[in-house]
């Protein structure tokens, strides 16, 4: 079989807020695992939503055992030859190509250390874990986490607003590994929903169980972003929400062309923002406009020979943000999704199946966190569990 470059893992970066790391000589850790194998390896750092340019010191590769023990040698990674290197305001870098064998199933270290910078660009995916230590301990076997004030206030934020946030991801863009064994990428293009892992996490667990080696999930999901419009500049997170799903489609989906699939778990935000402190009244949409630029968005993926599965809009109507009028036009937009499943790939009901059958425009509480938005464990699970596996058989 032919070799190609397949994302093992990737996230799609937006201003970190304050979320974001102010310190630097820091060693940064990503342990992840690999879900297809490699015999070579490189990533992406990208520093696209920065105020301020990064030093990079140091950064090292290694295999390591799912608790983050690395029991074997570590390989340097380079740019342009260089072990150390400026990052600018807004730059993206890839790493050389550097020989490294991991198989799948196994765990992967990547330590990259800071020695000058804030890390602002990012985002919160909970599918990895990240250590951070002070100092240079981009060779250290065994490294313990050394938490910050920051992580506090975020567990309090998530306890306060009902939602989880998980510990942000500096820098890493995405981990590339070359592959002989005909595996690609399934690309999760979602809101908040999917980008805090309930229903993401348990789907990648039932694809590697049910196609070993042959896909990974990539979750390249952003907290209340919209398919027309980026995060308005009134918002006081300002760049947190991301630009819009068609602006940022070619970064994150159409410029990687080990992506088969592509999950679209869009549509939320842009119809529940509008007359809250995240947008104002004027950015209300119609159904109809949001609807068309699916459609737009289904034909670049098909120019690029890539399938494109639509999740509806599950019913939001217990939400503190919902109007009748916001829950008309998700009904309106959802119809419009299942009258024309001939214009995509596949398209999945999550509405129907996490509806509750008193309040038809709302979900079933006990699918729901407690701001009444977003899928708990149950509701994550739930969602998982019943996409059609089917549709990523080889011969389908």
């Amino acid at each position: 079989m032919s070799e190609k470059w397949v994302q093992a893992w990737g996230q799609a970066h937006s201003a970190l807020s304050f979320f974001y790391y102010p310190s630097s000589k820091k060693t940064y850790r990503m342990i992840m695992r690999a879900d297809v194998s490699g015999k070579k390896i490189r990533i992406e750092l990208s520093n696209e939503h920065a105020k301020n340019d990064v030093y990079i010191g140091e950064i090292t590769a290694a295999v390591c055992s799912e608790d983050g023990v690395i029991s074997n040698s570590f390989r340097r990674l380079t740019v342009k030859g260089k072990e150390s290197f400026r990052l600018k305001v807004g730059e993206v870098v890839t790493t050389d190509e550097t020989a490294f064998e991991v198989k799948t199933g196994e765990y992967i270290s990547i330590s990259i250390y800071v020695e000058k910078g804030s890390l602002r660009s990012g985002n919160l995916i909970d599918n990895v874990e990240l250590i951070t230590a002070r100092g240079n301990k981009t060779h250290t076997k065994a490294l313990e986490n050394q938490p910050r004030i920051r992580d506090s206030v975020r567990k309090v934020a998530s306890k306060v607003l009902g939602m989880y946030f998980h510990k942000p991801i500096p820098l890493f863009q995405s981990i590339q590994l070359l592959n002989d064994e005909n595996a690609s990428s399934i690309i999760v293009f979602g809101d908040s929903i999917s980008q805090q892992g309930y229903w993401t996490n348990a789907f990648a667990k039932r694809i590697t169980d049910k196609f070993p080696g042959r896909y990974s999930v990539v979750n390249k999901s952003i907290m209340g972003n919209r398919i027309r419009l980026d995060f308005h500049r009134r918002f006081i997170c300002k760049g947190l929400f991301g630009i819009s799903a068609l602006n940022r489609l070619n970064r994150d989906v159409l410029n990687y062309d080990d992506c088969e699939y592509v999950i679209f778990a869009l549509g939320t935000n842009d119809f529940l923002q509008y007359g809250t402190i995240s947008s104002p009244k004027s950015e209300k949409p119609t159904a109809k406009q949001v609807f068309d630029k699916v459609v737009e968005i289904s034909d670049k993926l098909k120019g690029k020979g890539k399938k494109m599965i639509v999740f509806n809009i599950m019913n939001f109507g217990e939400c503190i943000d919902s109007k009748p009028e916001k829950e008309k036009m998700v009904a309106q937009f959802n119809t419009m999704i299942s009258e024309n499943k001939e214009l995509f790939y596949a398209v999945y009901d999550q509405a129907s199946l996490t509806v509750n059958p008193d309040k038809p425009t709302c979900s079933k509480l006990e699918y729901l966190g407690g701001d009444k938005l977003h899928p708990n464990l149950v509701g994550g699970r739930l969602v998982a569990d019943n996409i059609n596996l089917d549709l990523f058989k080889s011969d389908n």
